[in-house]
């Protein structure tokens, strides 16, 4: 879902939102990104004819915010890179000196520790000769040489003592979180639009909403609200496939065996907030040189800050993600009123770009806590090991009249769209095999 100019959003028994985003932008609410191995979606835009565009997952320039603990860098925005190189640089004097005093001789043969010293020193950013980390190029400059004479000063790096302050950044990125990813052109929602647009017209029926599903040996009945007119209407067919969100499926009457509701309600609901602001000028390309990238920071109404990859030297405005909140994060930043929700954001990045956050920003603003949202209740579950091994098979077994599919199917995969079509053809796959032997 991607949240534009006349998207409405409404919480549970809460406030009801209108965006009111200038130059046809919006923010991706719910997924925001494809990695490449991510094949099935891949497939899907590339058969729909949907465009990409690389989506920076990672910037050198943009920072860790850490707010929490002491040291001398906690509450300073500190540029990724600076970090990154700074913290490879001084494990490689520690190993390259440990190597080089005798440490690693009960582990390694003389032969590979050379080698292992080479390799250090090969990197750039130790001393060849005195082992030591040092201001360098990979770290980069604090002044840029100009012409002549003009030497310029390289960054003094941090300490590492310092740098053992800071958790952020620590943890090494999974393999479906490279630097860059794709997004398609114009919003997530690009996807379910081009899908919907192949279908006959008249095949998904809107404004239904499910109060009871029945089955029978020979068929499946879906009992359902039409949310306008009031009216109950039913449905009948040979199977019924649910993509419902767990979270939500649980809410409805049925007459599943007891195994495949235990299955259901296994996995936990995961809360999330997704705030989103514009701002009239995009003041991390301009003030601070940042083009795409996330901002990781240990707020826990925000973790996240996402600039745009789109539109980059853009004079037009531009929207930043401002919260990704999770966990009880997710439940506080989502327990507060619409407004309040906006001013947390603007105080969390104000600390993170002071003097430009509220500066530039246009008023205008979205959020979207999916644990509010009527039919989720959750933005996804998330399943542990033991659940997996223990409550999963029933789900896969299914029941005599209806398949389960959707996010919740693809464990390993929780939260992306990924998971949701990989589930989709196992689920068609099992149908084919069911209608089959009839």
């Amino acid at each position: 879902m991607s949240a534009r100019n006349g998207t409405v959003i409404e919480d549970i028994g809460g406030e009801r939102q209108v965006c009111d985003f200038e130059n046809n932008q919006y923010l991706n609410v719910g997924p925001w990104r494809i990695p490449p191995e991510h094949h099935s979606t891949i497939y899907y835009c590339k058969t729909l004819g949907i465009s990409f565009e690389p989506f920076v997952n990672k910037a050198f320039s943009a920072y860790y915010h850490q707010s929490k603990g002491d040291g001398p860098l906690v509450g300073k925005s500190l540029r990724q890179s600076d970090v990154d190189t700074d913290r490879a640089g001084n494990v490689a004097e520690l190993l390259a000196k440990c190597v080089n005093d005798g440490f690693l001789d009960q582990r390694l043969t003389k032969e590979d520790q050379e080698r292992l010293l080479e390799y250090l020193k090969s990197t750039g950013l130790i001393d060849r000769r005195e082992l030591n980390y040092r201001a360098n190029l990979a770290r980069g400059w604090e002044n840029t040489p100009t012409v002549g004479t003009d030497m310029g000063k390289l960054g003094d790096p941090y300490k590492l003592t310092e740098l053992l302050d800071i958790k952020l950044g620590a943890h090494q990125e999974e393999r479906d979180h490279p630097p860059m990813v794709f997004q398609p052109s114009g919003g997530m929602d690009q996807i379910p639009r081009a899908m919907e647009a192949t279908l006959p017209k008249g095949t998904i029926q809107l404004n239904s909403e499910i109060t009871e599903i029945k089955q029978t040996e020979n068929s499946v009945t879906v009992t359902y609200q039409d949310t306008k007119s009031g009216a109950v209407k039913t449905i009948t067919g040979d199977y019924a496939i649910s993509c419902l969100i767990f979270s939500t499926l649980n809410k409805i009457k049925t007459d599943f065996r007891d195994d495949v509701i235990d299955g259901l309600r296994a996995p936990s609901s995961s809360p999330i907030v997704k705030n989103g602001l514009q701002f009239s000028e995009r003041f991390w390309e301009t003030k601070e040189e940042i083009y795409g990238g996330i901002t990781a920071n240990d707020f826990e109404e925000s973790g996240t800050i996402s600039y745009p990859s789109n539109e980059l030297f853009s004079n037009k405005t531009g929207v930043l993600l401002t919260s990704y909140a999770r966990r009880g994060g997710a439940i506080k930043l989502g327990n507060k009123s619409i407004a309040d929700r906006i001013e947390t954001s603007l105080g969390i990045g104000e600390q993170i770009h002071p003097g430009n956050f509220r500066k530039y920003f246009n008023g205008k603003g979205i959020s979207m806590a999916w644990h509010k949202q009527k039919y989720a209740l959750a933005a996804r579950v998330t399943w542990s090991r033991r659940n997996i091994i223990r409550k999963m098979p029933p789900l896969i077994e299914s029941e005599k009249r209806v398949l389960f599919s959707g996010n919740g199917m693809a464990p390993f995969h929780q939260g992306w769209m990924f998971a949701a079509i990989e589930a989709a053809w196992h689920s068609n796959e099992d149908m084919d095999k069911r209608v089959s032997k009839e």
